[in-house]
C-alpha cells in the first residue's frame, strides 16, 4: 500500500513537472511570436491617383524592402508608399532582412479602385438633441469608388463627427459639417444642436426651428399665432 502510493506521487510530481515544462515554452514561443515583424494591415483599398503609406512594425534593427506583384496596378516606394494607378488588385510583399538574408516575408493585398470625383449629402439639414447622435450619408460618385470623404467640423464644441460620418450634438448651437473629398470636391451640411425641452417642442410641432433659434417661448408662438389669426378675420 505504502509503495503504491509512492508510485502514485511520482507519477503526479511527473505530470505536474511536464506540464509546467509546455507552459513555460509556449510563453516563449507566445512571447517571440509577439515581437516577430508585422505589417499594420494585411488588406487596404487605395483610390488611383492616391497614396497609402505601409508600415512594418517589430523590425528590431531588421531592414525592409517592399515589391509590387503587378507594378502597373499599384507601385511601392523603399519606404512603403504604395500609389494608385490603375484599377485592379496587386499583392505588396515586404521582405524583411537581417544581415543579409531574408528572415521574415510579409504580405499585403491591395485593391485599387476608381477616385471620387464629386459628394454631396443626402439632407444639408441636421437637428440633433444635446448628446445624441446621428449618422449623415452622403452620396460619393462613382458609386464603386474606393475613396472615402474626409469629414470635419466647423465648431468641435458643438458638434463631432466620425471618420464613418457619425455626427454627435455636444453642446446647445449651430455650426457647419463639411465632407471633402481628394479633388477638392466638398458639400456642407448644416447642424443645429438643441436642448431636451426645445428639441422636443421641434420634433412634436409646437415651435418652429426658427423660434427656438430666435428665443422664443411656446406662449410666445401660440400669441403670434393669435395675432394673425385675428388680423385675418
Amino acid at each position: 500500500m505504502k509503495q503504491h502510493k509512492n508510485n502514485l506521487i511520482k507519477v503526479l510530481g511527473f505530470v505536474l513537472f511536464f506540464g509546467l515544462c509546455i507552459f513555460m515554452v509556449s510563453g516563449v514561443n507566445v512571447k517571440a511570436a509577439d515581437s516577430d515583424p508585422k505589417l499594420g494591415v494585411d488588406e487596404c483599398e487605395v483610390a488611383v491617383g492616391s497614396t497609402r503609406r505601409l508600415s512594418v512594425y517589430n523590425l528590431n534593427g531588421r531592414s525592409v524592402t517592399f515589391r509590387s506583384s503587378d507594378t502597373s496596378v499599384a507601385s511601392v516606394t523603399n519606404y512603403g508608399k504604395i500609389k494608385g494607378r490603375s484599377c485592379g488588385d496587386a499583392v505588396i510583399t515586404a521582405l524583411v532582412t537581417e544581415n543579409g538574408s531574408v528572415v521574415f516575408t510579409l504580405q499585403c493585398d491591395v485593391h485599387i479602385g476608381p477616385a471620387a470625383v464629386s459628394i454631396k449629402f443626402t439632407s444639408n439639414k441636421l437637428v440633433l438633441k444635446e448628446g445624441a447622435a446621428k449618422k449623415i450619408y452622403p452620396l460619393v460618385i462613382p458609386k464603386n469608388t474606393v475613396e472615402k470623404p474626409v469629414y470635419y467640423t466647423d465648431d468641435s464644441s458643438i458638434a463631432t463627427i466620425s471618420s464613418a460620418g457619425t455626427v454627435r450634438g455636444k453642446g446647445i448651437g449651430t455650426t457647419d459639417i463639411y465632407g471633402l473629398i481628394e479633388n477638392g470636391e466638398f458639400d456642407v451640411c448644416h447642424v443645429t444642436v438643441l436642448s431636451a425641452e426645445d428639441y422636443e417642442d421641434y420634433k412634436n410641432g409646437k415651435r418652429s426651428l426658427e423660434d427656438i433659434l430666435s428665443g422664443n417661448s411656446e406662449s410666445d408662438t401660440q400669441e403670434e399665432l393669435q395675432e394673425t389669426v385675428e388680423e385675418g378675420v
